[in-house]
């Protein structure tokens, strides 16, 4: 469990350059990027990201069972996945994020296997030039760290990445808040798999005041649908708040609410005061100030 933890931090520092791409602002705020994130230092090596990136030939996109349900794969079997920011448009996803989420390419058009929708295939022109495939107007993408087919490490990772069904629709789910014993902080806000949420001290009237650089280091907790409160959480101090087109981020307590990319297992506060700016939150939806 551990390993797929730091699986998902390892490519938090690309998904937020994509997602202040998607229209998380243009400003920066140097006093909210930490000097030095460990989120950006342990991103997959070119070898693991070269299968789709180097795909020949048409796409062929198939349809195969997993755990979760059927779910949208390429002609090897991998998993497909689509990337919220990019808002069923062109991509945003580049550099770090692409190696750890190589597009799925062409280099004819895409053709449609066992129960896929032929109707629903597409394509996109990335910045290189090369043909990403789509599906219901989705870019597909596989991840770097599904070791083999059916594999679905990716779903759900930061809640921004998810696989799609035979229709094209994106197997999301509402975000879920809980709160968890944090020493030596105590009891603060978690998400469902125990890593911390900090509010940001800057944001005012429920609105994010992350942008720019902010955002090379701070996750928007996003959620599809009405957040919902796990063990320890109270359902009446969840909400929401547009973050950016077709992106929508948690509150608490009218706080919204973000992962921190040096955070690399449950548990983890490194993000705790930095700045004076940033805190873990308690279950009354305030800022933890403790000392971490």
């Amino acid at each position: 469990m551990r390993r797929q933890h730091i699986v998902q931090t390892s490519v938090l520092a690309a998904a937020l350059l994509s997602v202040a791409a998607c229209g998380g602002g243009s400003s920066s705020d140097s006093s909210s990027k930490p000097k030095a994130s460990s989120a950006s230092s342990s991103s997959p090596s070119p070898s693991s990201a070269s299968p789709s990136a180097a795909a020949a030939g048409a796409a062929q996109i198939k349809v195969a069972s997993t755990s979760g349900g059927s779910v949208l794969t390429d002609d090897k079997g991998r998993v497909l996945y689509m990337f919220n920011p990019d808002n069923q448009g062109a991509s945003v996803c580049y550099d770090q994020c692409a190696a750890a989420w190589p597009p799925t390419l062409t280099t004819g058009k895409p053709t449609a296997g066992a129960g896929a929708d032929a109707s629903l295939l597409g394509t996109t022109t990335r910045k290189d030039g090369k043909t990403q495939v789509t599906y219901n107007k989705y870019p597909l993408y596989t991840f770097a760290f599904d070791a083999k087919p059916g594999d679905t490490n990716g779903q759900a990772v930061k809640s921004i990445w998810w696989v799609l069904n035979p229709k094209g629709v994106p197997q999301d789910a509402p975000a879920k808040v809980s709160v968890a014993a944090t020493p030596p902080l105590g009891k603060v806000l978690v998400d469902v798999h125990g890593e911390t949420l900090y509010m940001f001290t800057k944001d005012k009237n429920g609105k994010s005041a992350c942008t720019g650089d902010c955002l090379k280091s701070w996750v928007p907790v996003h959620t599809f649908g009405a957040p919902q409160a796990a063990s320890g959480a109270k359902a009446g101090l969840l909400g929401s708040t547009a973050f950016a087109p077709g992106v929508t981020q948690v509150t608490y307590n009218g706080h919204p609410l973000y992962f921190f990319g040096g955070d690399q297992a449950p548990g983890d506060i490194k993000g705790q005061g930095f700045k004076g700016l940033w805190y873990a939150v308690d279950s009354a939806g305030n800022a933890n100030k403790k000392a971490s």
